[in-house]
């Protein structure tokens, strides 16, 4: 490094560490970044794809990693380790990615089921899913708030008992017993009823 803190090129044969990029960064020298992007982005661009499946939304992954990080530094924030930090955020940000696809897919999934059922559906089976829908939110009601959330994480949101547990600070364990039990509590209250 120069005496002002840059990269100086000619005084070392070996590249320095992300680290000593960063403090270059973080002292003005706008260089020391871009090798910071240079010396990960393909493998980021990699680990990203593995994931999502897809090019251009593994390079809007691995753009939205760098985005991160420049505001993360920029904030004075500390990154130990920074090909570490980098890749757990590619990490992070292309299951959330592919999570948030599956969601959109079920939807529409969803609704063109719902719309196929109501193109054919006929007067007496909408009346019937009609008075199906209302005793089930007749027996929702009756179930208490925490039991409500438990059961609409679950079937509304589609998480799995791990990702309830996380939201709710719970153990994968107790989720699983309370939902449980809440479906129990609600087939009780439909009669009995699948």
């Amino acid at each position: 490094m120069g005496s002002d803190g840059s990269l100086d090129s000619t005084t070392a044969s070996t590249a320095p560490g992300d680290e000593q990029l960063l403090l270059a960064f973080q002292r003005g020298d706008r260089s020391a970044l871009v090798a910071i992007v240079e010396r990960h982005e393909d493998r980021l661009a990699r680990i990203a794809y593995r994931i999502v499946g897809c090019r251009n939304e593994a390079e809007d992954v691995r753009h939205a990693v760098f985005v991160r990080f420049l505001s993360t530094i920029d904030r004075s924030q500390q990154v130990e380790n920074v090909g570490a930090w980098l890749t757990r955020c590619t990490v992070n940000e292309g299951i959330t990615r592919v999570r948030q696809r599956e969601r959109e897919s079920r939807t529409r999934a969803e609704l063109v089921r719902l719309a196929r059922t109501a193109r054919e559906a006929t007067p007496l089976e909408r009346l019937q899913d009609d008075e199906s829908r209302e005793q089930l939110s007749v027996a929702l009601a009756k179930l208490s708030p925490d039991e409500r959330a438990l059961v609409s994480l679950r079937f509304d949101e589609g998480l799995t008992f791990r990702e309830i547990a996380e939201v709710l600070e719970r153990s994968a364990s107790t989720v699983k017993s309370q939902l449980s039990q809440a479906i129990a509590r609600l087939r009780e209250l439909l009669g009995g009823r699948r």
